[in-house]
Order: structure tokens, then C-alpha cells, then sequence
């Protein structure tokens, strides 16, 4: 789901780079010194759940887990995915530098902002929303993929239909894991939310 340099325009990757810097400094500014340690494994949860590729026709998708780090870390999740998503450039040459910032607004963006209203819900109906807190977050970032890659003039045409099938496998697994690991959490540590 990383858009690749070289791809974007310019003032694309520019709005990119500054809504995510802000709220990344936002969250960097209201974190304290005992949620660092949080951020970390939601950085590197993120960052080896990209290891795990799923076959899915002639190509596969990977693991993002966007959804339960949107759930464990609110705010900081957006933090932790723009921290992984910069080691994965740097190291491994996924997206880029230069697209960090519109990579990490598509695949944060939709975890952070969904979990603000599903937060308050999880008590009631845990099974539900824990589900649809980790399908809906990779299925909202398809769909910002897609409404960047048409705002920056790339014909789609039948794409579009394209990776929305492809990503349909990882949307289920990520609502299959979440629901999964929220209901083992909010048995055992419903205080870590």
C-alpha cells in the first residue's frame, strides 16, 4: 500500500509532509516519558507485520495491523507507523523518503481518526467494533490510496476494482486479528487501552 517515489506531484507530497508532521508533533509534543516504550512495540509491531505477505493472486499484501495500533496507542499510533514507515524507506526502500509523509497520512491517518469514535464503544460491544476497528482502517486507507492517486491525474480505470479485491483478504484478517487481540486485552490488561 506504499505509493513508490517518483509517483506524486509535488504539492502533493508537500501536504503530505506537513499534515503528517503536525500531527506527528503533536503527538511526539503530548507524549510522556512512560509511553515511549508503548510507541516502541507499536513501531515495531507495525514494522515486522510487513514481513508477513499474503498471497493473493498474482501479487500479495502484507500485514499493517493499522487498526490495532490505532486502538493501543490513540494519537501515538500516527507517531509509531511514521516512525516504521521511515525505517522501512531507509532501510528497505519502501515508499521513500520523499512520500513518508502522504504514506503515513494513508495508512495512519484512518486508524487514529476511526479509533477516536470507536474508543468509547469498545466496553459495550467489544466483538463488533474490534472487528470493524481493524477492517475499516485498512479499507479507509484503499480508499485514500486511490483518491491520491486519481487527485494526482494517475488514470485508474479498472485498477481501482483491482486493489480493492486485492486488499479484501488483508481487510478481514486485519478485523480477524484485532478482534482477537482486543478480546484477550481487554480480558487480562483493559487499562493498556
Amino acid at each position: 500500500m506504499h505509493i513508490s517515489e517518483g509517483i506524486l506531484n509535488s504539492e502533493i507530497l508537500v501536504a503530505g509532509w506537513v499534515v503528517s508532521g503536525v500531527i506527528s508533533a503533536y503527538a511526539l509534543y503530548k507524549m510522556n516519558s512512560q509511553e515511549i516504550p508503548k510507541v516502541a512495540m507499536l513501531t515495531s509491531l507495525f514494522f515486522i507485520g510487513s514481513f508477513v505477505h499474503i498471497p493473493v493472486g498474482s501479487t500479495s499484501v502484507h500485514l499493517l495491523f493499522s487498526g490495532l495500533i490505532g486502538a493501543i496507542g490513540g494519537v501515538n499510533g500516527f507517531l509509531a507507523i511514521f516512525i516504521a514507515l521511515f525505517f522501512q524507506a531507509l532501510l528497505y526502500g519502501f515508499g521513500g523518503i520523499g512520500v513518508l509523509g502522504v504514506n503515513t497520512l494513508i495508512i495512519a491517518g484512518p486508524a487514529v481518526f476511526l479509533w477516536y469514535f470507536l474508543r468509547p464503544k469498545i466496553t459495550t460491544h467489544l466483538n463488533f467494533v474490534s472487528f470493524v476497528g481493524g477492517f475499516l482502517p485498512v479499507f479507509f486507507s484503499v480508499l485514500l490510496l486511490i483518491g491520491v492517486l486519481i487527485l494526482n491525474s494517475v488514470h485508474l480505470d479498472y485498477a481501482v476494482y483491482m486493489i480493492i479485491l486485492f486488499n479484501l483478504p488483508l481487510m478481514i484478517i486485519e478485523g480477524l486479528i484485532s478482534l482477537f487481540a482486543l478480546k484477550f486485552i481487554m480480558r487480562y490488561r483493559p487499562n493498556f487501552l
